[in-house]
């Protein structure tokens, strides 16, 4: 029997409506959080002003995280689902002046995993602040310290996986001694204002955090992050919770997705920033719905990537409880592979209206266009660049293709690393010719006085 959920699905994708649904679901969002329990004064205060990454995205005051301090504001968000069982903390890629006090949240929270789903740099922009440790492998040093908060953060270990990183963190009170790991899993192929290529991917992302624990409610909240923290932390957040759902009843109609979206919107505004974010969202839940109900698992989904991941390095005690599986112990009782991926129609192929929904798509709103995916497009470049290359099996083909991905990551960490080194060179060249612009600006006057004055005598003699 197909779920409210596929239906849904196939109802939007058919008439490719989806514009119209998520712009239904933004305006019954605003009317919701117009009362005054969902002001956001705090975030308004002209002392919190430059804290804030962007200035149309702000905590509600009833759900800020609250740090300790003379300041006690940060631009976070608590997200409870009380039915799935779930809390998230969902926040803004930190700044260069509000790292400190990510990591203070982080502790003070007692969080066991920080979730990151944007890159530092994207599409030549700065998206988030170097907040972690690069370590000695980048030419950089092991350790951070942030005195106005008195916690050190270490590098501890550091494992590459096809879609990820997972790095260990070990945080150390300096006054008191006190040591806790973090592990800090950092998803690098997810593009801004897009969608990841694979919900697959995805899934088996979302699959490891969860293995772990770090979503657990018997640690800390898991901290969730992308750049504004409200776009790829809304669909992370809302496709877990969904498919906690799915787990707990055994069925896919025990899930609302709209109704839970519209929910965790009254925590954090603006969850979900687009409607390709939205479609994705339906489709990862249907998806990992499906490996689920049919007893396999979201670990299972790992039969569908490049082969299975190596094992993480085992640094820290957090770690030997995390084991990615390997192909040898996914269960074989999936008859059927998972759905493929639904493409996306063309507006050209827009049939008659969406049923249930009222109103024309805003001109403003952005045509599909498939999300790109960087890693693919520059490994697919080099399979074509060295197509002569001769394979001599399918084992020497996945080998050859883990090399280049990693190639690619590598290469991609080293621009990055480069154009954050320009950009801090910049910033320090403007801070450094900042103290002096007010003199210079004055000499400017003075100059100019002087040769209005010179040029007044002058005409005054002359006509004399």
């Amino acid at each position: 029997m197909t779920s409210q959920t596929e239906k849904e699905f196939a109802d939007y994708d058919g008439n490719n409506c989806w514009n119209e649904v998520f712009q239904r679901l933004k305006n019954e969002s605003s009317l919701l959080t117009l009362g005054d329990e969902y002001s956001t004064k705090e975030a308004r205060d002209p002392d919190n002003r430059r804290k804030n990454r962007y200035r149309d995205v702000s905590p509600y005051d009833h759900s800020r995280v609250k740090i300790s301090g003379e300041s006690d504001y940060i631009n976070a968000s608590l997200i409870e689902v009380p039915e799935a069982n779930r809390k998230y903390i969902l926040t803004q890629g930190p700044l260069e002046h509000t790292m400190c006090d990510f990591w203070q949240m982080t502790w003070e929270q007692e969080t066991r995993a920080i979730v990151m789903l944007n890159r530092v740099v994207e599409k030549e922009t700065l998206k988030c602040s170097q907040y972690w440790p690069l370590g000695s492998d980048y030419g950089y040093e092991e350790e951070m310290y942030f005195p106005e908060c008195g916690i050190k953060v270490t590098l501890s270990g550091e494992q590459d996986y096809q879609h990820f990183t997972l790095r260990t963190l070990e945080l150390e009170k300096t006054e008191s001694g006190e040591k806790r790991e973090v592990l800090h899993f950092h998803y690098t192929t997810w593009p801004d204002f897009g969608v990841p290529s694979s919900p697959v991917a995805f899934l088996h992302f979302l699959h490891c955090v969860r293995h772990t624990g770090s979503l657990e409610t018997n640690v800390g909240p898991a901290i969730v992050h992308c750049s504004a923290g409200i776009g790829r932390s809304g669909t992370f957040c809302l496709v877990d919770s969904c498919l906690v759902l799915v787990e707990n009843t055994g069925s896919l109609n025990s899930i609302n997705i709209k109704e839970m979206l519209l929910h965790m919107r009254s925590y954090r505004m603006g969850l979900i920033q687009t409607y390709d974010q939205l479609r994705f969202s339906y489709l990862a839940i249907i998806q990992g719905a499906y490996v689920i109900l049919n007893g396999g698992g979201l670990n299972s989904l790992q039969n569908h990537l490049e082969g299975p991941p190596p094992p993480p390095e085992r640094t820290t005690s957090l770690l030997p409880k995390f084991e990615i599986p390997s192909v040898e112990n996914l269960l074989q009782n999936i008859e059927n592979l998972p759905p493929p991926v639904p493409p996306k129609k063309s507006p050209l192929q827009r049939q008659a209206g969406c049923s249930g929904w009222d109103g024309d798509p805003e001109e403003s709103s952005k045509r599909w266009s498939d999300a790109e995916n960087e890693d693919d497009e520059e490994f697919d470049k080099l399979i074509d660049r060295d197509e002569d290359v001769g394979r001599d099996s399918e084992d020497s083909d996945t080998e050859r293709a883990a090399e280049i991905r990693h190639n690619i990551r590598e290469e991609r960490k080293r621009q990055t690393l480069e154009k954050l080194r320009k950009m801090k060179e910049r910033q320090q060249k403007s801070e450094r010719w900042r103290p002096y612009k007010p003199y210079f600006r004055s000499s400017i006057y003075f100059g100019l006085a002087v040769l209005v004055g010179v040029a007044g005598v002058l005409v005054y003699k002359y006509f004399l």
